[in-house]
Formats: structure tokens, C-alpha cells, sequence
């Protein structure tokens, strides 16, 4: 392109030679007929099936031609690519004296650059390295030759298209897969109309739009539901900053499940269902066919006292009256929170989590040998004995063993109220959970929908 005009407008004179391209042609009709609408030519040096888009004259560039910026022609010739079933991109150019005296447009898949340009602008005395795709430069004749597969055509994702990359992702499919998954759908890789790449351009272009914006749009999605909804429950904090700490929601079907069986709950935090490493706390029932239900859940920024009980009060005022038995780990943040917002529950301790401990604390040794173990499951795993009659075996093993000076051992004997099955013989319905074990296999199912990358609009 050489300069016409002053700094204030330049007007640029592009000079077009005649060239050839090996591509890719994505329009259907030219790949089922590749005759028609077009000039097809076989080259004489390479064989192969050559073709010459027939692009009305107004489209087709030629030399001589100016413009009044580098944007309009590249717009032009954009078109003019479009038309004739290619694209087309910026490449390089050559400058002197700070002014642009040479653009150069190529072909989306331009490929290895000529060893020596034609070019007075050029200062280059090397030639240039070859490359694995085949060379491009703007020409009246832009020759494709017809290969069964994707590259320098056309390429857009339908809507549709992008709608199931949308839900792939949900279900945590990457691109990848989900490209994979179109191409099977659409039996070949020719018929899809696209590229992994542009399923990569996509997921990009969500992220931007969703940008610094995403706990807006989750708060503001989440609202209309309540909304519009009938018994759907949310509610959100945030700090002096205006960031999100917390979010907790629950719909009319929770509500229902909560109401028929409620009385003994579990909740268990999981991480990496996020990018922003909130913890996400799900509360989980049995009901009458011994399935899980979900009885609500909550996002929060950590996993402090003031979280925990952020989120329990939450849950009590949705649902209205406290559960009659609430199971959950030995964390400690967790069993102060529930005392002081379900001061009328009782609060249950996973017995798997302390018995899976037992084998560290008594030794490996002990905890082999059969006699202890059955005497230890024959009174912690079972609520028909009374307590009394706990707590006289326990002490009998104990001696009989010589654990009678081992802490750990003090400490759960001490605590055996919150665990043991004895204590809870009268309490309805504490038989059907023990453990928190329904609680983690809701958590390993999410680690199957979500990840540690998901944008909080991507989670929900």
C-alpha cells in the first residue's frame, strides 16, 4: 500500500497480484457440487482440482484500487473472501518512516511465506523460514483446491450449536469433548461448520461477557426466581467491599421434601465448584424410599463461625422450624454454629469419621487384631444396648487393652453422646443416618457437573 495523503488522512493504493491458495471450501453446495457457480480447473504441475469462485465484479478486487484506510480494505477484501468461500485476516506489513508502506491480507490459513518479496519497502535480507501450511497473498484468482476438511473457510457456530456447548459445559464436558461430541452428531468433521477453535472462541467470549460482572448476574437471576416463583427461598450477603461471601437458595420442591422428611438432616462442605474457591454446602435428607433428597444448599466465601451460622440461619428462617437431628463431621466451626441456631436439635458426629481414625490412634497392631474389633463394632455400631451398658464395655476394652491412658480414646469416650447410637435410641427417625455419608456421595456426584474453573453463571 503506498501512501496518498497527509498524516490527518492517508488514502492507500493496493497493488493485488495474482496468486494461488490449496484451502478449504466450507459451503455446502460447493462441496457437494463443486462445479457449479464455478470455474474448476485441474493444474497441470500438481493434479489437482482447482477452482475459481465466481464473485460478482463489484466484489472482486483489482489492481489499482485505493482506499481511504487500511480498515476499509480489509473490509472490503473480507467480503470479496466471503463471497468467494474463504477468510481471510490481517498479516504483516512494512513500514517507513513511520508510515505503512506495505499491508499485507492472507488467507485464514496462510502457511509458509515466500522466500523472498517483491517488496522496495523491504529491508529483509534473509529469506524467510518455511511453514507447514500452504502461501496466501491477495489475488484476482483465488484458486482453493477441494480437500475433506476444515480450514481456511467460513467458519461460524450456529446457535444452536453454541446452546450445546453451553449445556456440555454444565455437565462439565470441556470443548474438546463437546466438539467431539458435534462431530459425531453431525456424522464428520465437515458438517459441523466449525472448529475447535472457534468452540475455544465462544467459552471465551462468554467469559468476557460475563467479566467482573458474574455475582451480579447470579444475584439478579436468583431474584427473579423469587420472584416469580411460588415458595422459592434466596438470600446473599456480602462484605464492607460489596463482594459476595454468601448465598444460600432453596425452591418449592426443597420446601416439600423438607416438610415430609426433615427430621434428620446432614450438610458437608465440598470445595473446587468454582473459580472463586467458595465452599459449597448442600443439605441432604432420606426420604420414605431411602433415596437422597436435597433440602436446599449454600455457597460461602469461607468456612468461619460467622459463615456457618450466616447460612444455618438462613436455612431456619426458608424452612421455618429447626431439624430434630443434624449430622455433619467434627468440624468445629460447625458444631458451634448449630448450637447457637438449632439450639432445639441435636447434633450427631459421622461415626465413620472417627472410626476410620482408629486404626492412627490405637495402632496398627491392635486395630488387626479380631477380638478388638469385634468387641469395639458390637457396641458402637448399634443401638440396641442402653447407654449404661455402653459405657460399661467400653471401659472393660479399654482396660483389657491398655488404652486406658490414651487421649484420643478420653476424648471420644467423653464425647460419646454426640455419636454413639445408644444415645439416640429414642430419638425418631435417627436410626436412618449415622454418618455423613449420604452428604458426600451428593458431593462426589457435583464433582462430576462442576470444577474448580466454572464461573459462578456457569455453576448455577
Amino acid at each position: 500500500m503506498d501512501p496518498q495523503s497527509s498524516n490527518a488522512r492517508r488514502t492507500y493504493g493496493i497493488e493485488i497480484e495474482d496468486a494461488e491458495v490449496h484451502g478449504v471450501h466450507d459451503a455446502a453446495e460447493h462441496l457437494r457440487n463443486p462445479t457449479s457457480d464455478n470455474h474448476v480447473l485441474l493444474d497441470d504441475q500438481t493434479k489437482e482440482r482447482l477452482y475459481i469462485p465466481e464473485v460478482a465484479s463489484s466484489c472482486v478486487p483489482v489492481i489499482g484500487m485505493e482506499f481511504s484506510s487500511i480498515q476499509q480494505a480489509y473490509v472490503f477484501y473480507q467480503t470479496y473472501a466471503k463471497k468467494a468461500g474463504f477468510s481471510a485476516r490481517k498479516g504483516g506489513e512494512h513500514h517507513s518512516g513511520g508510515i505503512i508502506k506495505t499491508k499485507y491480507f492472507v488467507c485464514s490459513k496462510e502457511g509458509h511465506k515466500p522466500q523472498a518479496f517483491d517488496d522496495p519497502y523491504s529491508k529483509l535480507s534473509k529469506p524467510y523460514k518455511s511453514r507447514n501450511r500452504p502461501i496466501f497473498e491477495p489475488g484476482v484468482k483465488h484458486k482453493l483446491s477441494f480437500v475433506q476438511r476444515m480450514g481456511c473457510c467460513i467458519r461460524h457456530l450456529s446457535e444452536t450449536q453454541e446452546d450445546m456447548i453451553w449445556d456440555l459445559g454444565t455437565l462439565n464436558l470441556g470443548l474438546v469433548k463437546a466438539f467431539n461430541i458435534m462431530r459425531q452428531r453431525y456424522e464428520g468433521i465437515e458438517n459441523v461448520g466449525a472448529a475447535k477453535d472457534d468452540c475455544k472462541n465462544f467459552r471465551a467470549r462468554i467469559l468476557s461477557y460475563i467479566g467482573e460482572y458474574d455475582a451480579d448476574m447470579v444475584i439478579n437471576r436468583l431474584t427473579d426466581k423469587k420472584q416469580f416463583m411460588v415458595d422459592y427461598s434466596f438470600v446473599h450477603s456480602v462484605d464492607e467491599n460489596k463482594r459476595l461471601t454468601g448465598l444460600f437458595w432453596a425452591d418449592g420442591l426443597c420446601k416439600h421434601n423438607y416438610a415430609e422428611f426433615g427430621d434428620v438432616i446432614s450438610f458437608d462442605a465440598t470445595l473446587k465448584t468454582n473459580k472463586y474457591k467458595m465452599v459449597f454446602v448442600p443439605f441432604n435428607g432420606i426420604d420414605n424410599q431411602c433415596r437422597n433428597v436435597t433440602l436446599g444448599a449454600g455457597l460461602l466465601a469461607s468456612e468461619s463461625f460467622e459463615s456457618y451460622k450466616w447460612l444455618l440461619q438462613s436455612f431456619l428462617d426458608s424452612f421455618g422450624k429447626q431439624p430434630m437431628v443434624v449430622v455433619t463431621d467434627q468440624d468445629p466451626t460447625m458444631k458451634q454454629a448449630i448450637e447457637v441456631v438449632f439450639d432445639k436439635s441435636r447434633h450427631r458426629l459421622c461415626m465413620w469419621h472417627i472410626m476410620k481414625k482408629v486404626a492412627d490412634k490405637v495402632g496398627q497392631e491392635l486395630c488387626n487384631n479380631e477380638d478388638f474389633k469385634r468387641r469395639m463394632c458390637d457396641i458402637v455400631w448399634t443401638d440396641s444396648i442402653a447407654p449404661e451398658t455402653f459405657e460399661r464395655e467400653w471401659k472393660l476394652i479399654m482396660i483389657e487393652f491398655g488404652l486406658t491412658e490414651n487421649k484420643w480414646i478420653d476424648d471420644m469416650f467423653g464425647m460419646r453422646s454426640l455419636w454413639i447410637p445408644s444415645f439416640y435410641r429414642h430419638e425418631p427417625m435417627s436410626g436412618l443416618m449415622r454418618t455423613t455419608s449420604r452428604s458426600e456421595s451428593e458431593n462426589h456426584f457435583f464433582y462430576y457437573v462442576a470444577n474448580s474453573q466454572l464461573t459462578l453463571v456457569e455453576f448455577f
